[in-house]
């Protein structure tokens, strides 16, 4: 007669938490150093002002979580895991399996006192740490924390802690080794996110325009939970994520019971249980393998098509035969050339909706007529977080040329791969919609093709920083340049005022150099700083910018620009052989000798040559030619031009 047994039942429940009682002890330990014990062992050693260092500005996180943030998150990212490993030991080895289920026990009392036994192990630790922490607030002097921030970080801590615990659970019940266990655990968590950021960065190579920053961002930031943990110094927790990782917990616990109920008791001689979740495992894997073999060959190697696809072809053949190799426990494997063959078939078939989406993904370009408003910046600017978000222009002169402009880049091929620069358009569409397109290209490229853009006044009225000078009232600004590290400072408000108004004029009459700054050779730099620091701003200037470089030379604030009058002299030096840029970093870093000692070399201090030269020539670019000069003291910089570029008394003196 078949008894009732209830679920949980006090035996069994002891018997998994003695298991995982020195687990518990080791977590509490580690708990109590890495906060009551340091908060105690700094107000003692240094004194009640002792904890004021460890904030971050503007951080979202509780006083608590971020004392110790990135070990807490360490330890929560070991810990669960490594619980549930042990709790489900019994399903890994064929031993502990046919004893735990030849006790008088139901499947679901022995999951249920399982998932008791570890949340009881690996909560209460978090739970006894909160009540000595609240404690301590009346020990310490100067408390700098309060009970709100004690129960806002053990719910912290037991959300992150259980949700881990629980995925763990689920994962283990479908694999038969432990080691695979622990692996498969942090593959759930991290690879589904970074597999649809690589399809989308290896889909940039098939389709031209794809907006892959916008589209990537908040998968990398929100979709690996390790990731979301690090945001939460600067974006805490939503009441909908609550809600996600709840629904998650739930649906994960269900999907447990679910598998361990079907899972068949001489599955521990098997690495992955189910069919469904091997192919899974298999074809999953492998595709994120070949996904990295042909972002390898063609970002890392800087390769063409034809080396993107050997990277696909090597990255799915080694990844799906080391997986054959775990599925079957065996180093010396029939090689199932099928599954292959249908792997391949099935990716060759996806090319096909792809390549017909990707040509009416490419072909979309609105209409000026269509369109509201349109931002346009470069990675260079705008794009970033921190730079907010970016201007947008609205009049029909700016848009047109935009739309023009979208449609010359589509058609674009550089040849040049290595490439830095990203053009991002950014379209408000009058029906309410947006459209979002990014292209690399370089900035020898960009400068043509954006010129009339550049030339645009309301262009560089909306993204210029010169034209922002005058709302942000500077106190003050410094003049910097990379020939001489002394920094000038102007405070004189009349000054400041003159300099601004002939940077307005310089910048209205000639084409900006944003969205092509690297191209842009500098002289130096004008750094504006307001009372606030809030909203300081950099200008960078070039040999452009004819009247304010005068009154710079004028009024005695030119001494730090790369400029001929501030060269006495300079080194010209023909670069030849793979050792000549490591030689040049001993001389210019180490001390290594006198640049004039260099082979293929000649020194200069005519006016007029050196004018050409810095005409030509780049910061720290390492061309066929490069440009020294001493700044004194053993200070060098060194500046580069191409074979192209070379005035002729270069070639007269070095060919």
């Amino acid at each position: 007669m078949k008894s009732i047994i209830s679920l949980w039942n006090k035996a069994l429940f002891t018997l998994q938490l003695r298991t995982v009682s020195w687990f518990s002890i080791l977590l509490t330990l580690l708990l109590f150093v890495m906060l009551p014990v340091s908060i105690l062992v700094r107000e003692i050693r240094f004194g009640p002002d002792a904890h004021l260092h460890f904030y971050t500005a503007g951080s979202q996180l509780n006083a608590l979580s971020e004392f110790s943030f990135p070990f807490q998150l360490l330890v929560f990212f070991i810990f669960p895991v490594l619980l549930g490993i042990v709790l489900l030991n019994f399903t890994t080895k064929k031993e502990a399996t046919y004893f735990m289920h030849s006790l008088p026990f139901t499947r679901q009392s022995i999951l249920t006192n399982t998932y008791l036994a570890g949340a009881i192990a690996l909560l209460a630790p978090i739970v006894l740490t909160g009540l000595v922490l609240g404690i301590l607030v009346f020990i310490l002097e100067q408390p700098f924390y309060s009970f709100v921030d004690v129960l806002a970080w053990t719910g912290l801590s037991l959300m992150i802690a259980a949700l881990l615990f629980i995925l763990t659970m689920a994962v283990g019940v479908i694999v038969g080794n432990g080691f695979l266990h622990g692996a498969l655990t942090y593959i759930v968590i991290i690879v589904p996110a970074l597999i649809i950021v690589l399809a989308l960065t290896n889909l940039q190579y098939f389709i031209s325009g794809l907006a892959l920053t916008s589209y990537t961002e908040t998968l990398l930031s929100k979709g690996i939970f390790f990731a979301r943990l690090m945001e939460l110094y600067n974006e805490p927790f939503t009441v909908i994520e609550y809600i996600i990782y709840a629904a998650i917990a739930v649906l994960l616990v269900i999907a447990a019971y679910a598998a361990y109920m079907k899972r068949p008791s001489e599955a521990s001689d098997q690495a992955v249980i189910f069919p469904v979740v091997r192919s899974i495992f298999l074809y999953g894997l492998t595709f994120f393998a070949m996904l990295i073999g042909g972002l390898y060959f063609t970002e890392a190697l800087q390769g063409g098509i034809a080396w993107t696809l050997f990277g696909y072809i090597l990255g799915a053949f080694f990844a799906y035969t080391v997986l054959q190799m775990i599925l079957q426990k065996a180093i010396r494997l029939s090689w199932p050339w099928k599954g292959f063959a249908g792997y391949v078939a099935a990716i060759i078939l996806l090319m096909i909706p792809v390549n017909i989406g990707g040509a009416a993904y490419e072909n979309n370009i609105p209409a000026p007529e269509d369109v509201s408003s349109v931002a346009i910046y470069s990675s260079y600017s705008y794009g970033y977080e921190e730079a907010g978000e970016p201007p947008r222009l609205t009049s029909d002169l700016s848009i047109e040329q935009v739309t023009e402009l979208h449609r010359q880049l589509k058609n674009y091929q550089d040849e040049e791969f290595y490439r830095w620069n990203t053009l991002t358009i950014d379209y408000a569409l009058k029906d309410g919609s947006s459209l979002k397109r990014e292209y690399s290209l370089s900035d020898s490229i960009g400068k043509e093709v954006t010129e009339d853009l550049r030339n645009n006044n309301e262009f560089k009225q909306a993204y210029d920083p010169v034209f922002k000078l005058r709302d942000l009232e500077p106190a003050l600004a410094s003049v910097f340049g990379n020939y001489k590290g002394r920094e000038q400072r102007i405070t004189d408000p009349d000054e400041l005022n003159t300099l601004i108004s002939l940077l307005e004029q310089d910048a209205g009459e000639q084409p900006s150099h944003l969205l092509i700054e690297y191209e842009a050779r500098h002289i130096g730099e004008l750094y504006f700083q307001t009372s606030k620091r809030q909203n300081d701003e950099y200008i960078f200037l070039t040999s452009d910018y004819t009247r304010t470089l005068g009154w710079l030379k004028d009024n005695d604030y030119s001494e730090s620009l790369v400029i001929a009058e501030n060269i006495p002299s300079a080194t010209v030096v023909r670069a030849a052989g793979t050792e000549f840029f490591r030689e040049l970093d001993d001389i210019l870093y180490h001390s290594g000798g006198k640049p004039e000692d260099l082979p293929n070399s000649f020194k200069t201090s005519d006016k007029n040559e050196l004018e050409e030269l810095l005409a030509v020539s780049r910061d720290y670019y390492e061309g066929d030619y490069v440009i020294i000069l001493d700044g004194g003291s053993d200070q060098y910089h060194y500046l580069g031009f191409n074979q192209d570029d070379a005035p002729n008394f270069v070639l007269e003196k070095l060919e």
